[in-house]
């Protein structure tokens, strides 16, 4: 992609680093005997396609496509282990070297902590955009390259710069990296929400997923007389999401509250509320 994006990639205004409670647990399944890919990292010195096909395998785990690592990697380093004295960004997917802490520490000479790094980022991103009404997001590989832009965090004129490197990245996989024993998830997660059917100036929605982490979020019709609740984390107790009115007179509302596993998958439910000024 050139210096500018190397440099401005991924920046220290990211989303907060994941949880890893949102990441997927039980660890990762050992290759089949049909399995092209590599379960663990292939090396500094291997060529693109092992590396490329390690990437791959690893989204694949996490339902994330197969050619969203790779791109980023092609685009931001080459697809090579850079770790540069001096510079403030590293790894495959430029990673500002504020992020060596925590889960990442010690990212700079670990690969797979650049790789979890970024599929954690990936998934909270695609749970942020569909919980916020995106439901389409991330089904359409021509939006793969904004989607990288969401988690590395370029400058605003570099966000379409990553786009160019799915067909780069296509031909680096010229097969599927999905284990033989992966079964996708394609359950949605379970959704409690409660709300006052009367609310004074404030929707007020409390909102859990009692099985498995998630994000959610809400918005009301007619949108124009509330503002929506923006997505927040849920992982044990219940959370509070606001929507402060807009209008000043009273009106009915429907709310839809939409919950997003680690996965992708929804579960929308709707709340009538009279909200009075």
């Amino acid at each position: 992609m050139g210096r500018s994006i190397l440099l401005l990639g991924a920046a220290v205004a990211l989303l907060a680093p994941a949880s890893p409670a949102l990441a997927q647990s039980g660890g990762t399944p050992v290759p089949g005997p049909g399995d092209p890919c590599p379960a663990g990292y292939p090396g500094d010195d291997t060529d693109r396609e092992p590396v490329a096909r390690w990437m791959a395998r690893a989204a694949a785990l996490r339902e994330v496509p197969q050619e969203l690592p790779v791109m980023a990697g092609l685009a931001e380093s080459g697809l090579r282990n850079l770790n540069t004295r001096g510079n403030p960004f590293a790894g495959f997917f430029s990673m500002h070297r504020s992020l060596n802490k925590g889960v990442y520490r010690g990212f700079p000479r670990d690969p797979e902590l650049q790789l979890l790094w970024f599929l954690d980022t990936a998934v909270i991103v695609r749970q942020r955009e569909i919980a916020e009404g995106d439901e389409e997001f991330g089904s359409d590989s021509d939006g793969y390259g904004l989607w990288i832009a969401d988690i590395e965090r370029p400058a605003p004129e570099n966000r379409t710069g990553y786009q160019p490197y799915f067909d780069d990245a296509d031909a680096l996989l010229t097969e599927s990296c999905r284990p033989s024993d992966q079964v996708a998830d394609e359950t949605p997660p379970a959704l409690r929400v409660s709300a006052a059917g009367r609310q004074r100036d404030t929707v007020v929605i409390s909102a859990r997923c009692p099985r498995e982490a998630c994000m959610v979020a809400a918005q009301a019709e007619p949108r124009r007389r509330v503002r929506a609740a923006p997505a927040v984390a849920v992982e044990d107790d219940a959370v509070t999401l606001t929507l402060p009115a807009r209008a000043r007179r009273s009106v009915k509302l429907v709310v839809t509250i939409t919950a997003v596993d680690v996965a992708g998958n929804a579960t929308r439910k709707e709340k009538r509320v009279t909200l009075l000024r």
